[in-house]
């Protein structure tokens, strides 16, 4: 997907999950969750934002039947990119900061996380996205694991259309 080879990546995709069902040596929860994370960002590159919210919520199922926080913050970033397709930069910022939370540590060397924060940082004004994100770096870990599932993100963007709200 960062080369712009959207054919391949979905090829590839494709191919990580067939392998999934056909078992894996790594721990298959953190399997999912990576590969429900990445057809995220797939379904988000490509526009398809039901396909990203579907895939958010096997990759968050994973992340839960998986018991790793740090696993869960790559579906907290994927939040956050789905937030900020709807136009909803400060919900992203939180999410953002969640993902921190959740991770133990500030990301700022991952690109996606660097992309968001400087949409978040230009939407918002610095202040406004520095006090969003550490609304989401100050929440308690379990409060942070219930912030970025999607059917909260549902129930909060249900009429939002991509881009506005």
């Amino acid at each position: 997907m960062r080369r712009g080879d959207l054919d391949r990546a979905r090829e590839l995709l494709d191919d990580a999950e067939r392998g999934l069902r056909g078992g894996t040596l790594f721990p298959g929860d953190h399997a999912r969750t990576l590969v429900g994370s990445v057809r995220a960002a797939y379904g988000l590159e490509t526009g398809d934002l039901a396909g990203a919210e579907r895939a958010l919520g096997t990759a968050y199922a994973a992340a839960l039947a998986a018991r790793d926080l740090p696993i869960l913050s790559l579906v907290a970033v994927q939040a956050a990119a789905f937030a900020d397709a709807h136009g909803r930069r400060h919900r992203a910022a939180v999410l953002l900061g969640a993902a921190s939370r959740l991770r133990g540590a500030h990301d700022r060397t991952d690109r996606q996380v660097r992309d968001l924060t400087r949409r978040g940082r230009a939407a918002l004004g610095g202040d406004a996205f520095a006090a969003a994100y550490g609304t989401g770096w100050e929440l308690d870990g379990k409060t942070a694991v219930t912030a970025v599932a999607p059917a909260r993100l549902r129930r909060e963007f249900g009429t939002a259309r991509p881009g506005h709200g």
